[in-house]
């Protein structure tokens, strides 16, 4: 993503043209694709398509604007100029954090588009992109802390595919991740007191199934760790792969959404998240008696673990699967 915005941020602003697109363009590698700026100094990629593509109407967003097969002028690093048709994906804004965003979104779904992309992976392209943009003009599903914690899970983990794999695609879900029998749920509090929000279903799961819960303090610090820097070391875990950095992407935009820019810089104390989190089986968590009385549902209460006996790192990796993979120490800078 930084090569790309450095790539941007190189290109002048093209001089416009009476009857045709313009921009400023570089050729991406290995790829007929290009990263391009225009009139408004806007970013946009102009991928190579096919002449006759699947969809041709217009998609317009918040921030996002994309068109196929339109004709363009473009201008490369020498100044030489050509003429082509491409797909437009264009970022409407010249904003600098939505700039980054939007580049680093769309890295992924360059890579798995490769050179030669069809008519029909264009389009699944250019509506994956859409998806994450309509979901910046929705409310927040949870806080920012609450999303930070998850990815200082995933970032930590010894095995970030295999949480990434289990994490939650909507915010609605049960559980933050869910690897068929074991379950994981993500508690934390800026109080540094271990007393959380569940939902009775959250510790009365399906027959068969083991639930840990990860509580950790989270509080906002100035010199800590942003959602952004974070992203960015997770996306570097998983470089090779896209899709997953893709799911990264979606998760992200559907949790933070209208707040996504506020939020990808807010900042919270690295060490103490790290030196306060602990394991707790979901079973030992206190919960409301059960079975409910009749006609009573969807209940929600906190709990406080604060008299629960956290499970140790070598018990919890014992068990193996994705709660071997929780419990890693990789060190985050």
């Amino acid at each position: 993503m930084s090569d790309l915005f450095s790539i941007f941020t190189d290109l002048p602003v093209p001089a416009p043209h009476d009857a045709i697109e313009s921009f400023s363009a570089a050729s991406l590698p290995g790829a007929a694709h290009r990263i391009a700026k225009d009139i408004h100094s806007w970013p946009a990629l102009l991928l190579s398509s096919p002449i006759e593509v699947v969809e041709n109407r217009r998609i317009r967003l918040e921030h996002l604007d994309i068109q196929h097969g339109v004709p363009c002028r473009i201008t490369n690093s020498s100044g030489v100029t050509d003429e082509g048709a491409f797909t437009i994906v264009r970022c409407t804004e010249s904003d600098d954090e939505l700039t980054h965003y939007f580049l680093r979104a769309f890295d992924p779904i360059l890579r798995s588009l490769g050179s030669n992309p069809t008519a029909p992976a264009i389009s699944r392209a250019v509506n994956s992109l859409a998806e994450l943009f309509r979901a910046l003009t929705q409310a927040p599903s949870k806080p920012v802390s609450g999303l930070w914690a998850e990815l200082l899970v995933i970032r930590q983990a010894s095995d970030p595919v295999a949480l990434l794999q289990a994490w939650h695609m909507s915010p609605e879900d049960k559980f933050d991740f869910n690897a068929g029998a074991q379950r994981v749920e993500v508690k934390s509090t800026s109080q540094r007191i271990r007393v959380h929000n569940f939902s009775l279903e959250q510790l009365v799961p399906p027959t068969g199934c083991r639930v840990i819960v990860v509580s950790l303090f989270v509080e906002k610090a100035g010199g800590g760790m942003s959602v952004e820097n974070l992203l960015d070391e997770i996306r570097e875990l998983v470089r090779t792969r896209p899709d997953l950095q893709e799911r990264l992407d979606r998760v992200v935009a559907s949790t933070l959404g209208s707040a996504l820019r506020q939020g990808l810089t807010e900042r919270f104390d690295l060490d103490l998240a790290r030196e306060s989190m602990l394991w707790f089986d979901g079973g030992a968590v206190p919960i409301i008696p059960t079975p409910l009385p009749w006609g009573i549902s969807d209940v929600h209460f906190r709990a406080d673990l604060s008299q629960c006996s956290p499970i140790s790192r070598q018990t919890v990796g014992a068990e193996g699967g994705v709660f071997a993979a929780l419990v890693g120490n990789v060190p985050v800078s």
